[in-house]
């Protein structure tokens, strides 16, 4: 295994601050692979083919499985790493030599799920971002339920910031729909109340104007 992966990887995982009701700036924290201090390929190929490489950390083993090339994470595969006693964070998805590309679902252990497009290890392209589950397991619930039933941002990201068009809801039923730029609300849109009246606002860099 390189030498260079999880120099690549450090601090790659990032896990931005849910909005309360208006759109503010993410921020930004690192996922701990700095405390993986040993590797071993346990099964398969961890060289160029698909192969299971057990990691060792101080808060206990994590794992990737998936494809590998140049001793690389590279195609499909599952990265999982424990950032504390009781919390694992967990990436499934694309890569492309180490970096997160395509389409993912990242897990940050702490209550957010991210599952969309990825590109340099960063949220770009078309995604949804869930905030306060209690749990997560893997296949339990479709990206469609999780929508409807925890607060979430769905929509365009650029540079894990939300831009573009996407819908902000509530857990009450609200929802706003329209403009982000740098994950704040940005030109028109509408805000929906719980009865699915919609007021027309427009907002200038997370300003209301009117």
């Amino acid at each position: 295994m390189k030498a260079s992966l999880f120099s690549i990887l450090r601090g790659s995982f990032l896990s931005a601050g849910a909005m309360v009701f208006t759109v503010g700036a993410a921020s930004v924290s690192a996922q701990s692979l700095s405390s993986v201090s040993e590797e071993e390929c346990v099964y398969g190929d961890c060289a160029s083919g698909r192969g299971t490489l057990a990691l060792k950390t101080q808060w206990g083993p994590g794992e990737y499985v998936g494809n590998f090339r140049d001793g690389e994470f590279h195609g499909y595969g599952r990265l999982e790493i424990p950032i504390s006693f009781t919390e694992r964070e967990v990436y499934v998805g694309n890569w492309v030599i180490g970096i997160r590309e395509g389409r993912g679902t990242h897990w940050n252990g702490k209550g957010k799920l991210y599952i969309g497009q990825w590109e340099n290890n960063k949220r770009n392209g078309q995604g949804s971002y869930i905030f306060d589950l209690p749990r997560w397991n893997e296949n339990e619930h479709s990206e469609f339920w999780l929508k409807e039933n925890f607060e979430n941002y769905t929509g365009g990201f650029v540079d894990d910031h939300y831009q573009g068009q996407g819908t902000y809801r509530w857990p009450g039923g609200q929802k706003y729909v329209g403009g982000f730029f740098a994950s704040s609300k940005h030109g028109l849109g509408t805000y929906y109340y719980q009865t699915g009246t919609g007021r027309q606002q427009y907002w200038n860099y997370g300003d209301l104007i009117r």
